[in-house]
């Protein structure tokens, strides 16, 4: 009788504790998901605020009225739709060249097996190790001697080498995990090594280079510091260096509040609209 109170006893107090850890859960989830929306949600309140409105006080965490002024303004004013179109050319080239390189590479690296394979797959992996800023001034000096600084081939250039390995890395995954039975029986059947690729392992691979394409296409998209070391003339300048712009005697905050969401609205849209290809397929490859 005794034992059996003991018993119900620490089952009640194992539920109040089980509660408590669930409360404390739950608070600390939901003041992680404040501090990461909370700025996203100010900059696209700020960007329907005129300049008084920004320095309100006290502070207005809900609008009075949309006011479209700052949007109408970094079109008219600042030149935003010229470097929104400089961003979608050098974005979609960009994307277009590393999912075409990396696939056709990932495919001879992984079904092909020539001397020296293995070794330049290690050497791709080990070309991750360094940040950006560590081959910037290589780049530098490579698009100089080419005649590309200052023009859009200088970003597209640099892009592509510094988005191929990672990709090729990635595409790897799905090539491999095909089975070589497939192969075997295209081979027997008369498909020339072209036909493989073309017809029976691109389908196979959709997934990884839609993944691959979009994970591409957010790196570029959002990139700032070869795009702002690179590029000399405004008519130039990517949607990320043209925030640039609104620097002067007096900010414009509200202004740059509108470029900041224009910058993030393709990138959100296209992440929320793939989270299948992102996040799950993606995320299994990198495992693998």
């Amino acid at each position: 009788m005794k034992q059996s109170k003991q018993l119900s006893a620490l089952a009640v107090n194992t539920r109040r504790t089980s509660v408590g850890h669930r409360i404390m859960l739950f608070v600390f989830a939901f003041l992680l998901f404040v501090l990461i929306v909370f700025p996203f949600y100010w900059i696209i309140l700020s960007s329907f605020k005129n300049f008084l409105e920004i320095f309100e006080v006290p502070v207005r965490f809900l609008p009075k009225r949309l006011n479209f002024t700052n949007y109408v303004e970094v079109f008219t004013e600042y030149h935003i739709g010229t470097y929104l179109m400089n961003s979608v050319v050098i974005t979609l080239i960009t994307v277009a060249l590393t999912t075409t390189i990396s696939t056709m590479a990932s495919f001879s690296l992984t079904r092909l097996q020539f001397k020296g394979s293995r070794g330049f797959v290690k050497f791709l992996q080990m070309s991750q190790m360094f940040p950006v800023v560590v081959i910037l001034v290589p780049l530098y000096l490579m698009c100089t001697k080419m005649g590309l600084v200052g023009t859009k081939g200088s970003l597209i250039l640099p892009y592509v080498a510094i988005q191929i390995p990672v990709s090729v890395i990635l595409l790897s995954t799905y090539f491999v995990d095909i089975p070589k039975e497939m192969e075997e029986a295209a081979m027997i059947d008369g498909c020339s090594l072209f036909q493989l690729f073309s017809k029976i392992m691109l389908p196979l691979a959709t997934s990884g280079i839609v993944a691959v394409s979009i994970y591409t296409f957010i790196q570029v998209w959002q990139e700032f510091l070869i795009a702002s070391s690179f590029v000399r003339k405004s008519i130039h300048y990517t949607l990320t260096v043209g925030l640039s712009t609104f620097k002067g005697e007096f900010i414009n905050w509200g202004g740059m509040m509108a470029t900041s969401v224009i910058i993030a609205i393709p990138a959100m849209i296209l992440f929320t609209a793939s989270q299948d290809f992102f996040i799950n397929r993606l995320a299994g490859g990198v495992k693998e």
